[in-house]
């Protein structure tokens, strides 16, 4: 399959500054063969990307996919009361069917705006995946171990990884999770970590999301909840760590040192007040940070246009500095920042002869981009989920001018929509 994007405006997130260059793009069957000023050859589909911008689909680094039920449901409680009290008692009730069709609609929705790959850490993980492959989008995936929920996660999760972690064609990789420090006693931790050792992968966990937590661990083990990570062997292995809300000065000398990095998730953060992220403070002790939506429950759109803007609107007031943050790392930081704290920044994050092919066409024709004096700026600042035309992933076009191609996405509206009527 040979795929030739022509006369397209391209961000390729390579250099250190935004610069757009003209090309054509070839891609044959998963990967980008050739980027050159002009390509002529015979080939199975040609996209004219004529006064449009392609570059590389954003990495969303942490997810809930099945929550798309959630979304409007229950808002406006603090995190602890929320999931007590709304979310946990319903997701109890989920069926195999709940769990695909729910996680499906998520994957559509990132694919719609601008998402090719997402970092997914929940339960139910055979019928989770079976949306991601049937949906195209490329996925990190883990099933969420807490203390009464164990089962036969550990032999189901070696059995994914061993499938998906050993084919390098996989649009999937498999990570080991335990939920959070606050609701996994040491036991399943070092169990989590001993599976993540075995699976020869990573660990996906909240760390530091609230006070709450960080009150809660100290009063329980006498150190912070890093520390009571970091004693329990969690930093052996590579880590995607979400929130990072809390870190103390001493947190931030562990986490220095780890592989892999912080998930920053501002929209969530603060629809559930529970606080703001030092972003500045942790890309400035050389601590990878990307970019995640949470899960619709508490963010409500898996828009990373959204997140992107929240981030620099953050930063620039914690640090009471209009110069904290540029609109071009937050760029980076939605694609091979992502990459990075995800481990794949060899295959995806930008857009490179050779990489994977994840990219995303941009209509920047419209009212937000007129002018576009900067094109980063424009982006962060001005556009939104919206301005996404088309969505390659793997190769493959999954949304062309705004329609899904591979993807029935009434069918699967319909089936969330009976989920919650039935659940909610």
């Amino acid at each position: 399959m040979k795929l030739l994007l022509k006369n397209a405006n391209l961000l390729d997130m390579v250099k250190d500054f935004p610069e757009i260059k003209k090309r054509d793009i070839l891609i044959e069957n998963n990967r980008i063969a050739e980027i050159s000023e002009e390509i002529n050859i015979d080939s199975d589909k040609i996209i004219d990307c004529k006064n449009n911008l392609v570059m590389p689909g954003f990495v969303n680094t942490h997810n809930h996919l099945a929550m798309s039920v959630f979304r409007g449901y229950k808002d406006d409680k603090s995190l602890m009361d929320w999931l007590n009290n709304a979310i946990f008692p319903v997701e109890d009730k989920f069926t195999e069917e709940d769990f695909y069709w729910n996680s499906y609609e998520s994957c559509l929705e990132l694919i719609q705006t601008g998402t090719t790959t997402c970092n997914d850490m929940y339960f139910g993980m055979k019928n989770i995946v079976k949306a991601i492959e049937d949906s195209g989008i490329r996925a990190v995936v883990s099933w969420c171990i807490t203390d009464s929920s164990i089962g036969t996660k550990p032999e189901e999760t070696l059995e994914y990884s061993e499938k998906f972690n050993n084919d390098e064609n996989s649009r999937i990789k498999v990570y080991v999770s335990f939920h959070a420090p606050y609701t996994c006693n040491p036991d399943t931790i070092k169990l989590t970590v001993d599976l993540a050792k075995k699976a020869k992968t990573g660990i996906h966990v909240h760390l530091s999301e609230t006070l709450d937590e960080e009150n809660g661990i100290k009063e329980k083990y006498g150190k912070t909840p890093t520390e009571y990570l970091r004693d329990l062997g969690v930093f052996e292995v590579p880590v995607i760590l979400a929130h990072g809300i809390h870190f103390s000065k001493s947190d931030i000398e562990i986490i220095k040192n780890i592989n892999g990095g912080i998930s920053h998730n501002p929209i969530s953060n603060c629809k559930l007040a529970s606080g703001i992220c030092d972003v500045v403070g942790l890309r400035e002790n050389g601590i990878k940070v990307g970019i995640g939506t949470d899960g619709t429950g508490s963010t409500s759109t898996l828009d990373m246009f959204e997140e992107m803007k929240l981030v620099a609107f953050l930063q620039k007031i914690k640090n009471m500095n209009p110069e904290a943050i540029k609109a071009y790392d937050i760029l980076k930081m939605a694609t091979i920042e992502g990459a990075k704290v995800l481990g794949l920044q060899d295959e995806i994050g930008t857009i490179e002869v050779g990489k994977k092919a994840d990219m995303i066409i941009i209509d920047t024709k419209g009212l937000r981009f007129t002018p576009m004096n900067d094109i980063a700026t424009t982006l962060v600042y001005s556009a939104n989920g919206s301005d996404v035309l088309t969505t390659i992933i793997d190769g493959k076009v999954l949304m062309e001018n705004r329609k899904f191609l591979v993807s029935d996405e009434e069918l699967v509206k319909q089936h969330v929509r009976e989920n919650a009527e039935r659940l909610l």
